[in-house]
């Protein structure tokens, strides 16, 4: 098996025939693989992006009473239908979008909402305008 490596040492073509520029290669190297001292390795993995960072943030969430409460728009929504329930002295039993549970209660809601909705604004793209 022959492949043409690029400047880099990317393999980025891969063909059963000898022809100028190619050099003999093992079977089981893949394009895409870097030649590092004589043996064909998979790149490193790019790092995340701000996004991807974003989002992994947003779903692990913010601890409050021992409980790592997301902060995805799904959990906005939920907690934003409950609210008055939970005001109004009704205990509820809250999954967030990460699967954890949190029980809220007239009297820790106003401490869930002084460290949650920080949080997830901080990780909404909006821009508030004074």
């Amino acid at each position: 098996m022959f492949g043409l490596l690029d400047e880099n040492n990317v393999l980025i073509q891969k063909q059963p025939n000898e022809q100028e520029g190619f050099v003999s290669i093992p079977a089981d190297a893949v394009c895409g693989q870097v030649l590092e001292n004589g043996i064909f390795v998979n790149p490193p993995a790019s790092p995340p992006t701000l996004e991807q960072q974003r989002r992994a943030s947003m779903l692990a969430g913010i601890e409050f009473e021992g409980v790592m409460c997301s902060a995805h728009k799904e959990d906005q929504w939920g907690l934003d239908s409950v609210k008055d329930y939970v005001v109004g002295g009704m205990d509820i039993k809250f999954e967030f979008k990460n699967g954890n549970l949190l029980v809220l209660t007239s009297a820790n809601i106003a401490a869930f909402e002084a460290v949650w909705l920080p949080f997830r604004l901080a990780h909404t793209k909006v821009n508030f305008q004074p």
